[in-house]
């Protein structure tokens, strides 16, 4: 009988230390160990949103070495968001199906390669090349990160971290301009061989690459996703991770760790061909439960990179005209479509000189977002994450439309720098994604509507470049506009609630 009984009692105290994935995380915790691989994550998005935004001072730099014309500009311009365009969707199923980790390690590495090369190429057919392979890896290295640092936090801390991590795209874009007024202004030559001559702009592609690199080495060290593992029926290695994960953040020895099971039934995964296998991956996310939001966010993001990374390509070139030609009571597209009109010497020496006024208005705005990134981004938790994103909406549709009625040359440039504010978008839109979607097509979600919203980028890009010189006073209310009904089909998310469980995942998919 006393035998019994305690053999009863072994097995209640044994079912104490069972739990499922969310609740074995937040157990483990948050502390150094979640905080560091975040950082390191991070530096991939910086890496990311650096060799985005690069362009717009690199390429004014290059026009002369590369002889590029300014429809030769637009084009290589297009060329990274082109590659995250044709890649999302491959690079989604990689993520979902090979891990977070092992693919952000090559994209990575690969990328940055890549953009070391491409400042040695001679010539701009050469230098277009790669990059475009370094575009091929910016689907992986933009978007998976978002996902890995989502399944290694506790649900109750995803969302602000989620949205601090999101303002280092912010401090990335700061980065561009201060590293460009470093090295451009210095004009040093070193002239290799009988044309080849290296020049300061060749310098920032091999700079901006390190940003790639170095991460991608650091994450060699770092574990997988343990919501991965469990979906690849790895529970084990799952739980070595959260040991190691609750060793670190509350400095103790993994075997303390009072979870010893995990309750979790992972997705079954049939060993079918690659194009099979990205059927099985994809046909789920066409059920209308998934594919409203799917729709919805990557619209959301369409609006957001249309304006970040489209219209944004244009700024410093913009401010250069405005500031330089003097506003004389002319609204900005007053003043830009005279100088469009004005007589061009067709035998003009080439000049690829950048104003040191565009470095500095660039730089103090770039700086000036990233610290209100970082405030507002430590007090989401306060109002929340779907008030965030409809604000940055309503708040630049709003500064875009003013433009049209500004005569201050000052004021233009105040309401048009803050565009890098947008970025604090991305992150809300993210942890919908993550939140709505079940782990097994969550990196699939992710890359998919990130894919939607790069359409975004190209659509902006050229749309600007095309609007610029005749059609400014459009171009500036269409993009407000845009802005403006973006901010109001967020209404339609539904208000923020904890994450999704793994017993949701698997009631869904088995439906």
């Amino acid at each position: 009988m006393v035998s019994k009984e305690t053999n009863t009692e072994n097995e209640e105290k044994k079912e104490q230390y069972v739990a499922d994935l969310d609740e074995a995380l937040e157990v483990a915790g948050i502390g150094i160990y979640n905080l560091k691989y975040s950082l390191v994550l991070a530096l991939l998005l910086i890496a990311s949103i650096v060799e985005l935004i690069g362009y717009s001072l690199v390429l004014p730099a290059a026009i002369c070495d590369l002889d590029m014309s300014d429809s030769q500009r637009g084009l290589v311009a297009s060329i990274p968001y082109a590659g995250i365009l044709i890649t999302s969707y491959p690079w989604g199923y990689l993520v979902d199906t090979r891990g977070r980790r092992r693919m952000i390690i090559y994209s990575s590495l690969v990328a940055g390669i890549f953009n070391v090369l491409s400042g040695f190429m001679p010539n701009l057919i050469s230098f277009a090349l790669c990059k475009f392979f370094s575009s091929l890896c910016l689907a992986c290295v933009s978007a998976a990160p978002y996902t890995f640092i989502g399944e290694i936090l506790p649900s109750k801390h995803r969302d602000i971290i989620l949205t601090i991590v999101n303002s280092a795209e912010i401090i990335g874009a700061a980065c561009v301009p201060l590293l460009a007024w470093a090295i451009i202004p210095t004009d040093f030559r070193l002239v290799i061989g009988a044309s080849y001559v290296f020049r300061p702009w060749r310098l920032l592609p091999i700079i901006y690459a390190t940003f790639f690199i170095v991460p991608g080495l650091l994450l060699i060290f770092a574990p997988e996703s343990p919501k991965y593992l469990v979906s690849v029926n790895k529970c084990d290695e799952a739980l070595k991770v959260l040991q190691d994960m609750y060793a670190g953040n509350k400095g103790k020895k993994p075997e303390e760790y009072p979870i010893t099971k995990l309750i979790s039934q992972p997705i079954k995964r049939d060993k079918t061909g690659f194009l099979d296998s990205i059927a099985v991956q994809s046909v789920p996310l066409l059920k209308w439960t998934y594919l409203r939001w799917l729709l919805l966010n990557g619209f959301l993001l369409f609006g957001v990179f249309s304006v970040l990374n489209g219209l944004y390509i244009w700024v410093p070139d913009v401010i250069n005209r405005v500031i330089t030609s003097g506003g004389g009571g002319r609204t900005a597209c007053e003043v830009i479509f005279d100088r469009f009109n004005q007589t061009v010497v067709e035998d003009a020496e080439c000049d690829d000189t950048i104003e040191e006024m565009t470095f500095i208005i660039n730089s103090i705005s770039q700086l000036s977002c990233a610290v209100i990134a970082i405030v507002v981004s430590s007090t989401v938790k306060f109002f929340g994450k779907k008030k965030l994103m409809i604000g940055c909406f309503y708040l630049m549709g709003v500064f875009a439309i003013l433009i049209n009625f500004t005569t201050n040359d000052m004021i233009f440039a105040f309401l048009l720098s803050p565009i890098p504010i947008m970025a604090l978008a991305i992150g809300p839109v993210n942890a919908y994604t993550v939140e709505l979607f079940p782990t097994h097509l969550r990196g699939m979600a992710v890359s998919l509507s990130m894919m939607l919203g790069r359409v975004g980028s190209i659509f902006g890009s050229n749309v600007a470049g095309l609007m610029i010189n005749n059609y400014c006073e459009i171009m500036f209310y269409s993009f407000g506009g845009l802005l403006l009904f973006c901010g109001t089909l967020a209404f339609i998310l539904p208000n923020s609630r904890k994450s999704r469980t793994d017993q949701q995942d698997k009631i869904e998919a088995a439906t």
